[in-house]
């Protein structure tokens, strides 16, 4: 089948097939060590805070109970991605990985305003800690949670889902950092009131990330595009279709970050040979990203939906979503 006029397309990395995907949603094992960690970091600062006096610690040992929730919602929500369709749910269930990942959103935002708050009065009224124990326990925590969240970087399928978990843990690891440097100027003669800044800092930095991720799920959630593809660069492709003289009602939406999905109506002439354009209209969306297609070829308008934009616009400028990198 010649494809030449496809050739204004974007190449990019064919996406997967569903069978491929679901093959690759499984409860990892980094995971499962990730977890590990968080329950050592968390019982270690949960002991040092409580020794030390120091509010840093108990703060981030507060941010580590959450990453532990969320390592444990993770997994839960891989084991049900990893299920094949059924009749109750035709698409599957990735979805429930968009609804892990919100949970893990909102239960950082929730502990960020919590530490946020215990910060601020602390401020007025600090007290004296244990700076040297204070230093040595977030030395340990620091490269713990370093670790843990390079393990979960790692894992191969990327989703928001993933992405807030390594966000998690990168913010403990920051976290720590913050701890250790208010030990040191309280080491150093600084005031008391470095630890409890520390834990202020840290509640800021996490709960801005919060909701910036949270924009981003909800738009997903909602049907929006996703990150990955452009409308303007599936309608361009579909449009480039040998035959096709028109698209409309064209729709594109994800079921997960790494599942886009395209539908859309193609207008051909009585002439046209069906089974090609449908080919030709799948190939030219995998093109673009796309790997799951519904097409309906019409001879003449149905009167549904918007006709699509013609102009070329590639995948690599696509619509971005509320919380989403400019």
């Amino acid at each position: 089948m010649d494809t030449t006029p496809l050739a204004a397309s974007t190449a990019v990395t064919t996406p997967p097939t569903h069978a491929e995907v679901i093959a690759n949603i499984r409860p990892s094992r980094r995971l499962v060590v990730a977890l590990v960690l968080s329950l050592s970091v968390f019982v270690l600062e949960v002991v040092g805070g409580f020794v030390t006096g120091s509010l840093a610690l108990l703060g981030d040992a507060t941010h580590v109970l959450v990453d532990v929730l969320a390592v444990l919602i993770g997994l839960g929500a891989a084991r049900f991605a990893s299920r094949e369709p059924n009749a109750g749910h035709t698409y599957g269930f990735h979805r429930f990985e968009a609804i892990g990942a919100l949970a893990n959103a909102v239960l950082l935002i929730t502990a960020s305003s919590i530490v946020l708050v215990e910060s601020i009065g602390r401020l007025f009224s600090p007290s004296e800690i244990d700076a040297p124990v204070v230093l040595a326990v977030a030395v340990v925590g620091f490269v713990v949670n370093t670790v843990a969240a390079l393990i979960v970087h790692g894992i191969e399928r990327r989703t928001e889902a993933t992405k807030v978990l390594v966000l998690h843990l990168a913010g403990d690891a920051v976290g720590s950092l913050a701890v250790i440097a208010s030990a040191l100027i309280i080491m150093a003669g600084g005031p008391a009131a470095a630890d409890p800044l520390a834990s202020l800092v840290i509640a800021v930095l996490l709960g801005l990330a919060g909701l910036r991720l949270l924009g981003r799920i909800v738009h997903l959630l909602s049907e929006g595009v996703p990150t990955g593809v452009s409308l303007d660069a599936a309608g361009a492709a579909l449009h480039a279709i040998p035959g096709v003289r028109g698209v409309h009602d064209l729709h594109v939406w994800a079921l997960a970050e790494d599942v886009p999905i395209v539908t859309a109506h193609l207008e051909v002439g009585p002439d046209a040979d069906t089974r090609r354009a449908l080919v030709a209209g799948t190939e030219a969306l995998r093109r673009v990203g796309v790997g799951h297609a519904t097409l309906q070829l019409e001879s003449e308008p149905c009167g549904q939906g918007r006709p699509a934009r013609s102009n070329v616009r590639t995948a690599a400028d696509p619509v971005k979503p509320w919380g989403a990198p400019r």
